[in-house]
């Protein structure tokens, strides 16, 4: 049993008093009649999760640690056909979470108002779900820890922590602050307002604040939670990597293109180059792969037992003759003949691929239902050679996605199930 500390104290007392992120106030008009989706979907992104299986409906049981006010209602709305568990401190976040749950007439969703870390279970989570909430702990490595004992041993855990490269202007900004003994109330709100607002315009910390937390700053509780903040940490993708290794537990897949797209840089570099990056362990990829992109606010990552290492896409080879593959969301295809133009909204990046053989259909690229080698099918074998490396280079910059089994239509699935 966790004893509740000074720092379990301190985020119960902030989330009581500002419930973060801005809560969803009607569930139906914000996000099932937008058919939006979070990033964590079970159903909508079941390729990521497990991309060795194929996808099913059969229920799954989930976890939700640290499901703040409205997390697990919707995911619980959303996927009619999984059982989901929400576990929060703050009692006035679960309180809006009760909200949400009767008015949309839920049933597969518990609350409990608890540190999670106290919570016992008699059965192991299919899913686990802990978006923003580890790095806040004073020792990460015991949610960690939690998460790989309640986890069945093919379940996956989706794990979001901050990292520590585009918020390091703002991270300087806010030692100010933690310098003058800033209070979580309005009149510092009002102070830190003052303060982003007179920076330069070129300042980095005011071109974070005003777009990647631009929301956060329309709202006290957004403010609070990124400025006034009193416990959190910020990572490095090999220190995340370590800190699962020391907990039994490995990357299998990124939830997102944000941190992982690396070749796009070194496409026309000289082959001596290439190969040297390409002969790099995936840790020192990955590391620079963060520097370059540049995009790291939020690390989002899928991670399973280090014992089903042999599963994850970012540890091992693909295959690409048993892959199908499937259009990355945030990506936008504009298809003209044998060419496509990829809009890539995440890293704000624009590709031109040219599949130069009126023998592919692109939309067969995107649509998850065919293998590539069919898709390649009636290809020489030089051909079908430039085929593939094409296809290896979409994946690694994540313009396109795979699993090993066909994609389920989730947008449709997603739509129908939630009406």
């Amino acid at each position: 049993m966790f004893m509740k500390n000074k720092n379990i104290s301190d985020l119960t007392t902030q989330y009581n008093n500002y419930i973060y992120p801005k809560p969803t106030e009607n569930l139906y008009e914000e996000w099932i009649k937008k058919n939006r989706f979070q990033i964590c979907d079970p159903n909508y992104c079941w390729h990521r999760l497990w991309p060795e299986k194929p996808y099913s409906s059969a229920r799954l049981d989930i976890l939700i640690a640290g499901c703040g006010s409205d997390q697990a209602a919707i995911l619980a709305k959303c996927n009619p056909n999984h059982n989901f568990i929400g576990i929060d401190l703050s009692e006035n976040s679960l309180k809006h979470e009760k909200k949400l749950i009767k008015e949309n007439n839920i049933e597969n969703l518990k609350l409990y108002c608890e540190d999670f870390r106290s919570v016992k279970f008699k059965n192991k989570f299919d899913y686990i779900i802990s978006s923003g909430v580890i790095h806040h702990l004073d020792d990460p490595s015991t949610g960690l820890d939690y998460f790989y004992k309640n986890l069945k041993d093919d379940g996956v855990i989706y794990i979001m922590v901050y990292g520590n490269k585009k918020s390091h202007a703002t991270n300087e900004v806010k030692q100010l602050f933690k310098k003058l003994s800033l209070k979580q109330n309005d009149d510092s709100i009002d102070f830190v307002k003052k303060i982003i607002s007179k920076l330069n315009n070129l300042h980095p910390a005011k071109v974070f604040a005003e777009t990647e937390i631009k929301q956060d700053l329309s709202h006290p509780s957004g403010i609070v939670d990124f400025f006034l903040h009193k416990n959190e940490n910020f990572y490095s993708i090999k220190e995340l990597i370590k800190l699962l290794k020391n907990n039994n537990l490995v990357i299998k897949n990124f939830a997102n293109g944000r941190i992982k797209p690396l070749s796009k840089f070194f496409s026309d570099a000289p082959l001596e180059i290439r190969k040297k990056v390409e002969n790099m362990p995936i840790e020192d990829k990955l590391e620079i792969a963060q520097s370059l992109n540049w995009n790291d606010r939020k690390i989002d990552v899928i991670c399973c037992k280090t014992k089903n290492k042999n599963n994850s896409i970012i540890y091992n080879k693909i295959t690409l003759e048993k892959i199908y593959t499937y259009q990355y969301h945030g990506v936008e295809y504009q298809i003209n003949g044998t060419e496509v133009k990829i809009n890539d909204k995440i890293n704000n990046s624009i590709f031109k691929m040219n599949f130069e053989n009126n023998k592919i259909n692109i939309k067969d690229i995107l649509d998850g239902k065919k293998k590539i080698t069919k898709i390649s099918l009636g290809l020489s074998d030089s051909e079908r050679i430039n085929f593939f490396n094409k296809i290896l280079f979409m994946i690694d910059n994540c313009i396109l996605d795979f699993s090993y089994h066909p994609v389920a239509n989730y947008k449709q699935f997603y739509s129908v199930k939630t009406n």
